[in-house]
C-alpha cells in the first residue's frame, strides 16, 4: 500500500537485465488501458497503490551476499543499507544479483517468493529510507 518514506526490497537472481525490465514493464492494449507487469501479477500489485515512476531495479552480472553492493546504485542507498544492515547484517545469508525497489510502497506481503525466469525473487521487507 502507499507509504511515503518507505521501500519495499525484492531480491533474486535474474538471467539478464533485458529479462528484469521486460518483467517489470507496464503494457497497454490497444484501447490504452495498463496491462499489469509480470512483476504486479506474480505478488499481486494493483494500480491503485502502484506508481511505475517509483520502481528502480539493478541487475549485477555477478552475484553477491553483500547489501552495500546490491544495492550502491540505489536512490537513498545509504539510508535502505543502513535499514536493512540492522535487521540482516552486511551480508545475507543467500547471494543475489538482481534488486526491485518500490519507493513510497510497503508491501502487505501476499506472496513472498515468485520466479523470474524461472529463478526466485523473493520479498525482503520494507524500509523507512526518508522521514
Amino acid at each position: 500500500m502507499e507509504s511515503p518514506g518507505a521501500v519495499s526490497l525484492w531480491f533474486g537472481n535474474g538471467t539478464s537485465e533485458m529479462v528484469l525490465r521486460k518483467y517489470v514493464e507496464i503494457k497497454y492494449d490497444n484501447e490504452g488501458n495498463r496491462i499489469p507487469s509480470r512483476f504486479m501479477t506474480d505478488f499481486q500489485i494493483d494500480f491503485i497503490e502502484y506508481n511505475q515512476d517509483l520502481l528502480e531495479c539493478t541487475y549485477n552480472e555477478h552475484v553477491t551476499s553483500s547489501l552495500s553492493e546490491l544495492l550502491q546504485n540505489a536512490s537513498y542507498s545509504e539510508s535502505i543499507i543502513s535499514e536493512l544492515i540492522e535487521f540482516y547484517g552486511g551480508n545475507l545469508e543467500e547471494q543475489y544479483n538482481t534488486v526491485i525497489r518500490l519507493y513510497d510502497f510497503e508491501y502487505e506481503e501476499l506472496v513472498e517468493e515468485a520466479k523470474l525466469d524461472g529463478r526466485s525473487l523473493k520479498y525482503m521487507g520494507s524500509v523507512i529510507y526518508e522521514d
